[in-house]
C-alpha cells in the first residue's frame, strides 16, 4: 500500500472536453446495497497487465446540471488556473451518494486539503503490477462501511456529495459536488498532481451513457476556448480558440481569447470567409440561463445577443444583429466546429 498525498482542487467560478460525446442514453447506473459485504474476498482479481475500467462516481437519478454539470480534466479556472484541472468536477443531487468507480480497496481517508471539515478518499486499484487510485473529494460525511483496507465494489456509495455556494457570473447559487480524479502510477508529470490522468478513456459503456447524459448538458464560462473533457493543463494564456462554420447563416468564424488562466473573461473577433477580422469586442456569458445559455457580443454600435451550447468540438449559435432582439431559441441556430489544434 501507498499513501499519497494528492492536492486536489475544487471548483469554481463561472461556468466541456474529448470529442463530440455520443447520443446521451437514458442508461441509469445500477445502485449497490449500502449492506455490500467490505471483505477483500469481494474483490475479483485482476487481469495481468489490464487497463483500469471505471464507471461513473454517481448515479443516474442523481444528475443535475443547476450550476455547471461537470467540469473537464486539464481546464484553467479561478481554482484551477496554473496547474490545469487534475480530475472532474461532478455535480450531484443535493444530498446524493458519491460512489465508487471500480472495485479496489480504501487507501486512505484524510481531510480534504481545500474545504475544512470535508473529507477526501483515495481507493488503489491494483491491476497486476499496473496500479492505479481513483480519488473522491468534497465528501460532506463517509459512509460507516468505508474504513481503511477495507475493499469496495463498483456502484458502492462512499459518502455524501459536498454542499458548495459560489457566486457564478453574479449569482450566488447552491450546489452539491465531488472532485474526481484518475491517478495513474505509470504516468508522470511535473508539477502537482503528477499522476492524474484524464478519467474519460477509462470509462466502460454503462459509465459513458452516464457521463453523456451530464456532458451534453454541462455549461462554464471557460468552454469558448477550453471546450474538450480532455484539456492539456499546461496551456499557456492568453489563450485564443477560433470556431469556424459548419452550416447556417452566421458569419464565417468567430475566434475567442481569454486573456488569463484565473478569469472568464473573453474577447471576440468576427472573422470573414479570409479569416479577415471585421467585428471585435468584449463578451459576456449567461451560463445559468435556461433552457439556453446567453451570449452578447459587445460592441459600439450595441450588444450582439444570442443564445448558445456548446458540446466538445460544436457549438450551434443563433446570434442577432447589433441592438435586434436575442433569438428565443437554437432553431435558427448556426452550427461551428473547433479543433484541439485551432489555434
Amino acid at each position: 500500500m501507498r499513501v499519497v498525498v494528492v492536492p486536489l482542487v475544487l471548483l469554481v467560478a463561472a461556468c466541456n472536453g474529448g470529442g463530440l460525446p455520443t447520443t446521451p442514453s437514458d442508461t441509469v447506473f445500477p445502485t449497490t446495497p449500502s449492506s455490500t459485504n467490505n471483505s477483500p474476498s469481494t474483490v475479483i482479481p485482476p487481469t495481468p497487465g489490464a487497463v483500469l475500467s471505471i464507471a461513473m462516481p454517481i448515479d443516474g437519478a442523481d444528475i443535475v446540471t443547476n450550476a455547471f454539470g461537470l467540469l473537464p480534466f486539464g481546464y484553467h479556472g479561478a481554482d484551477h488556473a496554473g496547474a490545469g484541472h487534475s480530475g472532474w468536477d461532478i455535480e450531484y443531487r443535493l444530498g446524493a451518494q458519491v460512489r465508487a468507480a471500480a472495485e479496489g480497496v480504501v487507501e486512505s481517508i484524510e481531510p480534504d486539503l481545500i474545504v475544512l471539515g470535508r473529507t477526501r478518499v483515495t481507493i488503489e486499484h491494483a491491476l497486476g503490477a499496473h496500479i492505479y487510485q481513483t480519488v473522491y473529494a468534497n465528501l460532506s460525511s463517509i459512509r460507516e462501511e468505508i474504513v481503511r483496507a477495507g475493499a469496495v465494489v463498483r456502484g458502492q456509495p462512499i459518502g455524501v456529495a459536498g454542499t458548495v455556494t459560489a457566486t457564478i457570473g453574479a449569482t450566488p447559487v447552491t450546489y452539491a459536488m465531488s472532485h474526481f480524479q484518475v491517478d495513474d502510477f505509470e504516468t508522470h508529470r511535473e508539477g502537482l498532481d503528477p499522476k492524474a490522468v484524464s478519467p474519460e478513456p477509462f470509462l466502460t459503456a454503462d459509465g459513458r451513457a452516464i457521463f453523456d447524459r451530464i456532458w451534453t448538458r454541462s455549461a462554464f464560462a471557460q468552454e469558448l476556448t477550453e471546450p474538450f473533457i480532455s484539456m492539456s493543463r499546461d496551456q499557456r494564456f492568453p489563450m485564443t480558440r477560433t470556431w469556424r462554420i459548419e452550416s447556417g447563416d452566421g458569419p464565417a468564424g468567430l475566434s475567442f481569447t481569454r486573456p488569463s488562466e484565473v478569469g472568464a473573461d473573453h474577447q471576440y473577433l468576427v472573422l470573414a470567409q479570409s479569416g479577415t477580422a471585421i467585428e471585435s469586442g468584449a463578451v459576456a456569458l449567461g451560463v445559468l440561463a435556461r433552457p439556453f445559455l446567453t451570449i452578447d457580443l459587445i460592441t459600439p454600435t450595441g450588444p450582439r445577443r444570442g443564445v448558445y451550447d456548446i458540446v466538445g468540438d460544436q457549438m450551434r449559435l443563433a446570434l442577432g444583429s447589433p441592438g435586434a432582439p436575442r433569438p428565443a431559441d437554437l432553431g435558427t441556430a448556426s452550427v461551428y466546429r473547433t479543433s484541439k489544434t485551432s489555434p
